[in-house]
């Protein structure tokens, strides 16, 4: 429990219909040392003893579910290609849950009547 991670904050990834590939750019990774993570709505992928040093890269709240038991590493020379099965296929638009851009719209739904009425003002005015 006393190990200190340095955190992997910069990785890219690509997508296909089905699944997500997440790509850390770490060398000297070794296979045996990494523990990792699957959770429906979470990855965490610790890189234990990279030249004396452990490594995290997690990613705490997925935009989308994925299937856990799919999902799979591959260590490769210079990087880490972490494939992240999509519970339903279709675009993601980010890998990350994104909670900000839904709020607006949110606060439209809980009151449908204020949204009427401002039509409704807007008809009144040009009427006249």
């Amino acid at each position: 429990a006393g190990l200190s991670y340095v955190t992997l904050g910069s990785f890219s990834w690509d997508q296909d219909n089905e699944k997500i590939r997440v790509y850390v750019f770490l060398e000297n990774v070794d296979q045996e040392k990494v523990e990792t993570t699957f959770k429906p709505m979470s990855v965490d992928i610790k890189f234990h003893d990279v030249k004396g040093k452990n490594y995290r890269c997690a990613i705490p709240k997925l935009n989308k579910e994925i299937v856990p038991e799919k999902c799979k590493i591959v260590v490769k020379p210079t990087k880490i290609v972490i494939t992240l099965w999509k519970a339903s296929t279709g675009n993601w638009l980010d890998l990350h849950y994104k909670e900000d851009k839904f709020k607006p719209s949110m606060d439209k739904e809980k009151d449908p009547m204020s949204g009427i009425m401002d039509l409704m003002k807007v008809d009144t005015r040009s009427a006249s």
